[in-house]
């Protein structure tokens, strides 16, 4: 579908500016998001990946290895013989500013390099052995010429590569080419399998328990009644789905690849491959085990796979971390979307890298920290920013950018006992537990209650063969449910929640336990299956008006990624790029620190950028690719800043 999509709907787009809602945006829209069905993420890494790109219509040389990407036009790309591309990379040729639709092409030329979490936009080009260092944003016009390196956001040159400073690549036999794409085809297909394992058992169990804890019937009671009963029926079946995934992952990972030590092997190894079936496993479990970040489970997930945490260390959703490679002192914290410690590829070798987070030390939101990273105790890497070379850095410091600068001072909340923030007491242990337990096991058994009353209710029209009346009631089913999951979210947010307001919480109290399950639950149930397909229509921002976000008319949002919805105000006809968004929290110091953000009118926020709270951007200001705005900043009227942090700018 993906491929068809890509190859039908977005032929003959080229580069240039179309207007917004019109034929060529609704054609582009459309096979965006039926990109977002093709489970990309399994080939990720492989030769295979680059096969799937060049069936969408990229162009892509050989001998090239890429991490993961976003790319949002494929016919407008062109990938060299011999690139390296990293981890969540978004190569975003399209996007959206000033009522029009802004398509270029991006190239990168043989040889080059382009590292994990970069943001590239159209209209740039990396020439051969150019080099784009890791959470860097090249913005539209950009160009880096031969043997460059340019880093930071926005990106600029440092120096020019020298003779022979990259390793020459190692050989490789097509006869080994062709035995790994074999080994990645029957990797995918092992990991897409793998985790309806443990969903047999759990349907035994609700089976098992229907009749005689009770007895769910959509025709006596109704089918949204009928959901909530299997609901809970498969409450214990949740449970067991979960606790088998993550025990699945973690026996497939140590069977396939033994403790790994620091050190360079070639991309066409079987070390590289045996690590790539390995983390393939680890990423897809994801799915599954979602509701398990961020919460006091997380840290037995990943000493599971190998990792050592400390005592009352946090981690939420990191993203490409080595298990082996990894250690969290006591008392650290991990937020959302941190880049920890991913391998580094080039020139067909793989290096990897221990990673060490020091006792206390806070990696913030979106956050880059290279493999290889020491940071000392009670540092601080604040949000977007890249952590500096382990021989900067001093105990105590704070570090902000990318390139990151040391802050002489940063704000501390006190007033609040360690009981509460780094040291709790074994009932608050309890009492989280217990409500993070609930909001793991939660949308899980919403998803197979739905299941159990549309599988039933379909039965009947199965059995009578008629096919397209079947294939007519799925669709009309799935669109109930992605309603439904979306309206509980809503109820279940006024109902726990109300109203957000500005205030500062320490970490162990039940206010911040119920906050952070509200999200989880937004992001696992609400967004994958219903606010993800409105993404770029203009029926998203009325559904976020439901859950208290303010916005004005007339308003672009590619994006779901808010939190705290009440304290968040869009001016009309602003624009808000992908994976950019206003970020009302932060947990500093263990406390939860909650702010307003009031976006002007006509504000455009470019790719991957973030604003952070108690922050008022005025009418008609223009924010480029992978920009932070600093909390408590005000950006005046109709003016332009790029840059982590946000610096004035001239698009």
């Amino acid at each position: 579908v993906a491929v068809i999509s890509s190859r039908l709907l977005l032929r003959g787009i080229k580069a240039g500016r179309y207007p917004l809602w019109g034929v060529t945006y609704f054609r582009w829209w459309l096979a965006d998001r039926l990109h977002q069905i093709a489970p990309a993420y399994l080939l990720s890494g492989s030769s295979l990946y680059n096969a799937d790109l060049r069936a969408m219509g990229a162009h892509v040389g050989e001998d090239v290895v890429i991490g993961s990407v976003t790319i949002r036009q494929p016919h407008l790309l062109r990938i060299g013989d011999g690139v390296s591309i990293g981890s969540n990379v978004n190569l975003e040729n399209v996007r959206v500013e000033r009522g029009e639709l802004v398509v270029g092409a991006i190239d990168i030329g043989p040889e080059g390099y382009v590292g994990s979490y970069v943001v590239m936009e159209g209209d740039t080009a990396i020439a051969s052995y150019g080099r784009l260092e890791g959470l860097a944003a090249l913005a539209r016009g950009g160009r880096i010429s031969e043997r460059e390196i340019w880093d930071g956001s926005p990106a600029r040159f440092v120096r020019y590569q020298k003779c022979g400073e990259r390793p020459v690549r190692p050989p490789v036999t097509q006869v080994r080419r062709i035995g790994e794409s074999l080994f990645f085809a029957g990797g995918a297909a092992l990991t897409s399998v793998l985790f309806f394992l443990p969903i047999f058992p759990a349907f035994v169990l609700i089976d098992a328990l229907e009749g005689r804890v009770l007895e769910p019937s959509f025709e006596e009671h109704g089918y949204v009644l009928a959901v909530f009963e299997y609901a809970l029926l498969a409450i214990p079946a949740s449970a067991l789905l979960i606790v088998g995934t993550a025990l699945i992952a973690a026996a497939i990972r140590w069977a396939v690849l033994p403790k790994l030590r620091p050190g360079t092997w070639p991309v066409h190894s079987n070390l590289y491959c045996r690590k790539w079936l390995a983390n393939q496993i680890q990423v897809a479990s994801l799915h599954v085990l979602h509701g398990v970040y961020a919460t006091v489970f997380a840290p037995i997930w990943y000493r599971l796979l190998g990792a050592k945490i400390g005592r009352h260390a946090e981690i939420s959703t990191a993203m490409g971390l080595i298990p082996d490679m990894l250690t969290l002192g006591d008392e650290s914290f991990i937020a959302d979307a941190v880049m920890l410690g991913d391998e580094e590829v080039d020139g067909g070798w793989m290096s990897i890298d221990y990673t060490v987070i020091g006792r206390r030390s806070f990696v913030g939101n979106g956050a880059y920290v290279p493999d290889g990273t020491t940071l000392p105790s009670d540092v601080l890497i604040g949000v977007q920013s890249k952590a500096p070379k382990s021989e900067m850095m001093q105990p105590g410091q704070t570090w902000v950018g990318s390139p990151a600068i040391s802050l002489p001072s940063r704000e501390i909340l006190t007033g609040f006992p360690e009981s509460l923030t780094f040291r709790p007491s074994t009932w608050r242990w309890i009492g989280r537990a217990l409500v993070e337990a609930m909001r793991i096991v939660m949308p899980l058994s919403l998803i197979i209650g739905a299941g159990y009353v549309i599988v039933l209710s379909l039965m009947p029209v199965a059995e009578e063969e008629a096919w397209l009346t079947l294939v007519f009631d799925l669709g009309v089913a799935g669109i109930y449910y992605g309603v439904g999951c979306f309206l509980f979210v809503v109820a279940l947010k006024w109902r726990l929640i109300g109203r957000y307001t500005l205030r500062a919480t320490p970490m162990w109290t039940p206010f911040v336990w119920t906050s952070e399950a509200l999200t989880s639950v937004y992001e696992s149930i609400a967004v994958p299956n219903f606010l993800e397909y409105l993404r770029g229509t203009p029926m998203l921002p009325s559904m976020l008006r439901l859950m208290g976000v303010r916005i004005g008319r007339d308003v672009y949002m590619d994006t779901t990624d808010i939190t705290e919805f009440d304290c968040v105000q869009i001016g009309g006809r602003s624009e808000l790029n992908a994976w950019s968004g206003p970020q009302t929290h932060l947990f500093e110091d263990r406390v939860m620190k909650i702010g307003r953000i009031q976006i002007g009118e006509r504000v455009t926020l470019g790719i991957r950028s973030t604003v952070l709270y108690d922050t008022v951007i005025g009418d008609g200001v223009l924010l480029g690719p992978l920009t932070l705005v600093m909390k408590g900043e005000k950006l005046p009227p109709d003016s332009a800043w790029s840059g982590s942090p946000a610096q004035s700018w001239t698009s």
